[in-house]
C-alpha cells in the first residue's frame, strides 16, 4: 500500500461522502475474500470546511473526506487510522463503484451513477458510531460476498431492482448481528434500505422506485435527506 499513500493527488476544496450498497468490511485486513467485491458510490451534497452538512461519526466516509479537504491524501490518513481503503477510494475516483476486495483498491467497473439520480435519501440515526470499535464484531463475511457478486450485477447492468436485492440482503445481515430495526412505516416506493459503513448507528441509506417516492418521503420526515451520485468530469474545467 505504499505506492497509494505516496500517491500524487489532485486536491480540489471540496469532496463527495460515500455511501456502499454491499461489500462493506471485504477492504478491511483480514476480510478480504476472492471473488467478493465492495459496491459504492460518491454522493453530494459536498463538504468543504466551510460546510459540513451530515453528523459526524455517521458511517458516510467523512473522516478520508475531512483528509482529502486539508490537502491530505486520504489513503495515507486511512493506513495510518487502521481504516479500510472503501472510503479513501472512491471519494477519489468518484462514480458508481465495483472494486475487487482485496488489501488495495483494484476497480473492476465504474459508471456514473446516473440511474441512481433522485432515488437515494440518508436516514440520520442520530447515534454516532465508532467504526474502530465496531470492527472486531463477528461479520457473516461470506454471505457479506454473497451480497456483493448480487450488487456487482446490479452496477453493472444499470438495474436498481437487482440492487436493492443486494442492499436488503446486507440489512438482513445487519439486523442478525443485532443493529436495530430502522423504520419503513409509511413510505411508499421503498426498494431497500441499509445502514451506512459499519452501523450501529450513523446514516442509513434509503433505495427508492422513483424520485416522486423519494422526494415525498424526505419532504415528510425532518431526519431525511436527498442525496446524488457524483462523478468527477475532468473536461477542463472541474463541473460541480
Amino acid at each position: 500500500m505504499k505506492e497509494l499513500q505516496n500517491a500524487s493527488v489532485n486536491f480540489f476544496d471540496y469532496a463527495p461522502v460515500r455511501v456502499d450498497f454491499a461489500g462493506g468490511w471485504l477492504d478491511t485486513p483480514g476480510k478480504h475474500r476472492t471473488g467478493g467485491y465492495v459496491v459504492n458510490c460518491a454522493v453530494s451534497p459536498f463538504v468543504s470546511k466551510e460546510e459540513w452538512l451530515y453528523s459526524q461519526r455517521s458511517g458516510l466516509g467523512g473522516s478520508s473526506a475531512w483528509a482529502y479537504i486539508n490537502k491530505i491524501n486520504p489513503f495515507q490518513f486511512d493506513m495510518e487510522h487502521g481504516n479500510g481503503w472503501q472510503d479513501s477510494a472512491i471519494i477519489l475516483e468518484t462514480g458508481c463503484c465495483v472494486w475487487h476486495s482485496g488489501d488495495a483498491p483494484v476497480l473492476d467497473f465504474k459508471n456514473t451513477g446516473d440511474f441512481l439520480r433522485g432515488k437515494m435519501a440518508l436516514y440520520n440515526t442520530n447515534i454516532p458510531h465508532d467504526t474502530a470499535l465496531l470492527s472486531e464484531k463477528p461479520r457473516d463475511i461470506e454471505h457479506i460476498k454473497e451480497a456483493s457478486k448480487i450488487a456487482r450485477k446490479g452496477v453493472k447492468e444499470s438495474d436498481i431492482q437487482t440492487l436493492a436485492q443486494a442492499i436488503r440482503l446486507t440489512y438482513k445481515m445487519q439486523l442478525e448481528e443485532g443493529m436495530a430495526p430502522l423504520p419503513y412505516q409509511d413510505l411508499q416506493g421503498l426498494l431497500g434500505f441499509k445502514y451506512c459503513g459499519s452501523g450501529h448507528g450513523g446514516y442509513a441509506l434509503y433505495l427508492f422506485e422513483t424520485s416522486a417516492h423519494r422526494d415525498k418521503a424526505v419532504q415528510g420526515e425532518k431526519d431525511f435527506l436527498s442525496i446524488e451520485p457524483y462523478c468527477r468530469l475532468f473536461s477542463g474545467v472541474e463541473k460541480k
